[in-house]
């Protein structure tokens, strides 16, 4: 790093993700450091890291990384903070623009295109190739909100964005198989729903439905899912399902009671629904 130059350290929370380790660590090396906080591994991540040149802190076991980032961020040294998921690789190209923008006095958080890949396959639609992730910021400046899935505010003239290019990504391997998958559910749908509930949001099936039908509008319709063909229906059919989870988790968590308006707008949805059924009916009565 040249003298006066602005230093990034590279934050990375672990759990059991030895397997994943390498690649990542590898995509950072370029970083003035590596700060590894490993949340109790059994699985030898810690050495994986400190064998990289990383430094390890540790902590105990948390079900999503959101509520310890400010942990591992005040745990690293560098004047940016650049937050990388062990699942996650920077980008050559990424890692030489994260270098120069970091150089800049007006900024404070830099938001970078995030491609994902399900099953080892890529999207074509841009809302998830180039997912927007705010993945840098001046450490003196911002810190990580504790919600689910949350990123931090900031100010629009402080902030600057990555241009949506296939060079200049952070590749995230977010489903490699269909447990890693159910797994992400189980961990973050209640966690979020937990979170929904302490902001002082309250359950009502009208706002269930509607988000769901935003989802699926936004994931199947809006994204073209069907012209990645399996590929592009499985990952929008788990994005969608993850927010049922998460809904239904809400509602759980929330008493699990039964609601007369709940009642009265799902029964109206019900009679809608007869002529499909009568539909079916007509159907199934020529098919024998």
């Amino acid at each position: 790093m040249p003298n006066g130059a602005a230093s990034i350290s590279a934050c990375i929370v672990c759990r059991n993700e030895a397997d994943r380790l390498g690649p990542c660590l590898d995509s950072v090396r370029w970083a003035d450091e590596i700060v590894l906080l490993d949340l109790g591994s059994e699985d030898g991540s810690a050495d994986v890291a400190r064998a990289a040149g990383a430094r390890v802190a540790h902590h105990a076991p948390v079900p999503i990384v959101e509520t310890v980032r400010n942990v591992v961020a005040e745990a690293a040294n560098g004047d940016w903070v650049l937050v990388v998921d062990p699942d996650e690789r920077v980008s050559p190209g990424l890692a030489s623009e994260l270098r120069r923008l970091a150089a800049r006095q007006d900024l404070d958080a830099v938001v970078v295109p995030r491609m994902n890949f399900d099953f080892g396959h890529p999207a074509s639609s841009p809302l998830q190739r180039y997912e927007p992730q705010l993945r840098m910021y001046r450490r003196a400046a911002v810190s990580w909100p504790d919600f689910p899935n949350a990123l931090p505010q900031v100010r629009d003239d402080r902030l600057a964005r990555v241009e949506a290019r296939d060079d200049l990504t952070l590749a995230h391997d977010r489903n490699r198989n269909i447990p890693e998958a159910i797994d992400r559910v189980r961990r973050y749908a209640p966690a979020q729903a937990q979170a929904m509930i302490d902001a002082g949001e309250v359950f009502s099936a009208r706002r269930m439905l509607t988000t769901l039908a935003e989802k699926l509008y936004r994931h199947f319709v809006v994204s073209r899912a069907l012209r990645d063909g399996v590929p592009g229906l499985m990952r929008a059919a788990l994005l969608v399902a993850f927010h049922l989870y998460v809904w239904a988790a809400f509602w759980h968590q929330s008493g699990a009671r039964r609601d007369t308006e709940d009642d009265r707008l799902l029964r109206g949805l019900d009679r809608a629904l007869s002529p499909v059924r009568w539909i079916g009916a007509l159907i199934g009565a020529f098919r024998r």
